[in-house]
This record gives C-alpha cells, sequence and structure tokens, in this order.
C-alpha cells in the first residue's frame, strides 16, 4: 500500500512495520478463502515441540457432549512436573473464526508448561462458513469439560484453570467463559484474551479513522461473522455465547487480561468489554500496545510484545496463585 495513501501507516511502531510488507493486505471473502487457508498452513509448518522443549505432545479425540462429531484436542505437558497436579492452560486459536488451528500455539503452549508446569490444552474446533454457530462453542465447552471430567487421568488441578484465545480465539473464549459461568458445571478461574474479536457490530459501523486498515481489515471481519453466525451481522437477538459483547452483564467473570494494539481493528470492542468487566465488579487488566496492529505477535522480542507478555503472564500465575 502507498504510504502517501495510507492513514495509519505512520502510526505503527517501527519495530512490527516490516509484515505490513510482506503480507498482502488482502480482504478476506468467500472467493479468497480456500487460498488464504492454503496460503497460512504454509506459515505455519508443523512443529515438533517435543524437540524443542522437554515436554510430551498428545492429540487426543474427545466425544461432544452435545451429539456432535468427536473433538480434536492437543495436549502439551512438562516431562517433570512442577505439582501434583497441574494447572489447566485451554487455549482457543485465532484465525477470524474461518481459518486456523493449534498449530500457532504450540510453541507458546509448551513454554508455558516447561516453565511454569502447565498442562496445555488446544482445541480444534470446527470452521466457518462449512459450520456456523453453535458448532465452535459445543466444540470448545465439549473440549474443557471432557479435560475437568478426567482431571485425574490427566493429572490437572480443576481450581486452577485458565482459558485463553487470541483474536478469534478470543471471542470464542470469552462467549465460553459466559457460557460456562451460566451452566455452572465447573469453574474457570482466569480468562486471557488477546486482540479479540468480540462484536459483530464492529463490521458494519464507519471505517475507524485510524484502526483496522492493516492485516485484519472491517471486511474480512465482515466475512468472519456472516460465515460463523449464518446471517447478517448486526441483527438483534443474536446470542452473548457467539457475540460477548452483546452480554448485558459480565458479572460473575474470572479475572480478566486483555491486550490490543492501539490501531487493531478490535481497539473499541476491546475497551468497551474491558469497562463492562470492571463496571460488573470483574477484576481486568487491560494493556493498549502503542503502534501495533493485528500480527503483532509475529514479534515477540520487540519492546511491547515483551512488556505483554510479561504482564500477561504474571497476571495468569496471580489469578491460580502461583507466584
Amino acid at each position: 500500500m502507498n504510504e502517501q495513501k495510507s492513514r495509519s501507516r505512520h502510526l505503527i511502531d517501527q519495530e512490527i512495520v516490516s509484515v505490513i510488507d510482506l503480507i498482502p493486505n488482502t480482504d478476506l471473502s468467500a472467493a479468497t478463502l480456500m487460498e488464504a487457508r492454503e496460503s497460512q498452513t504454509k506459515m505455519m509448518p508443523q512443529i515438533d515441540v517435543t524437540q524443542l522443549f522437554p515436554v510430551t505432545f498428545e492429540e487426543r479425540a474427545v466425544p461432544s457432549y452435545f451429539g456432535g462429531p468427536d473433538i480434536r484436542i492437543e495436549i502439551i505437558k512438562p516431562r517433570q512436573p512442577k505439582h501434583s497436579k497441574m494447572p489447566l492452560y485451554y487455549s482457543i486459536h485465532g484465525g477470524g473464526m474461518v481459518m486456523g488451528s493449534t498449530v500457532g500455539d504450540r510453541q507458546g503452549n509448551a513454554a508455558l508448561a516447561v516453565q511454569h508446569g502447565f498442562c496445555c490444552v488446544s482445541v480444534y474446533y470446527r470452521l466457518a462458513p462449512e459450520h456456523i454457530q453453535p458448532s465452535q462453542l459445543q466444540d470448545c465447552y465439549s473440549g474443557l469439560k471432557w479435560c475437568i471430567k478426567h482431571a485425574e487421568e490427566l493429572g490437572i488441578d480443576t481450581e486452577k484453570v485458565a482459558l485463553a484465545g487470541s483474536s478469534a480465539g478470543g471471542g470464542l473464549a470469552a462467549g465460553l467463559a459466559l457460557y460456562v459461568r451460566d451452566q455452572k458445571e465447573f469453574d474457570i478461574h482466569h480468562l486471557r484474551l488477546r486482540s479479540p474479536m468480540l462484536d459483530d457490530r464492529t463490521s458494519i459501523l464507519p471505517d475507524h479513522p485510524y484502526a483496522g486498515e492493516f492485516v485484519w481489515t472491517k471486511k474480512s471481519n465482515y466475512f468472519g461473522w456472516k460465515s460463523v453466525l449464518g446471517h447478517e451481522p448486526g441483527q438483534e437477538g443474536t446470542t452473548e455465547y457467539y457475540v460477548p459483547a452483546r452480554a448485558e452483564s459480565l458479572a460473575g467473570l474470572p479475572s480478566t487480561y486483555m491486550s490490543i494494539g492501539s490501531i487493531d481493528l478490535f481497539i473499541d470492542e476491546t475497551l468497551l468489554f474491558a469497562k463492562q468487566l470492571a463496571f460488573d465488579g470483574v477484576l481486568i487488566e487491560l494493556q493498549v500496545l502503542p503502534g501495533y496492529h493485528h500480527l503483532a505477535p509475529m514479534f515477540p522480542n520487540a519492546h511491547f510484545s515483551q512488556i505483554g507478555a510479561t504482564s500477561s503472564e504474571y497476571a495468569l500465575l496471580k489469578a491460580l496463585e502461583l507466584l
């Protein structure tokens, strides 16, 4: 994109600006989805984390509690546990509801398992538009419920459960947390949301003057929400379990850590969600990373990425009483 025509390039942190030129700024659509999925798969080759970290890796097929197909989950554990019962870190991958897999979370989960003794589980949920809600909610809930029901087998502590997600995974994690809260079958003790996709209405609002120009655009967001909801975004009556920003109350959610880039498309919905959490008496920490866009995680060594990682880790460990 021509810098002179860009409305927000001058705001991008210089440590993470290079990816803007390396990755084409293509709006996602039904016509481009398959190619985008293939490109993403090539960018994230299969990684054997057992060669990089002293961990075990297992893939399981677990039953749906809603009569659907079995759900694939990945389980990463430290070879030498730090706890008699491991805290559980359950992560949901991103991809705009229409792409992605657990591969992108593997290295981070393996590092967390080694450094802090977590049992890290990530879930393959069914993707839109081939599958619409409640498929995603049911898959994510079933995977988590299976872990809780099989806590002894997994060696996990059901009193130390963290739920995490990035982008679409962040939206699904927030919706899942609301569903868990209301079902009252088990508890979550911390919620970690990075650049969460929380509100379908963002895709039909007027353009933000600076946010959402790069990487994940409003048009891509519209396609993602229409694909997963099965109807036009912005309609009344959509449940908060699918669109967490629709929740009338967030009371009863666990302590929550949120991070978002200042030029990320989801900046406004994240700020509003954090405000609602605080209003409803939920312990909330919010990190707004200046000049960061949606692909900032590709630069883990950048200054503000490191600040975000440190504060996020502290919030997680404190919430689960692991400090």
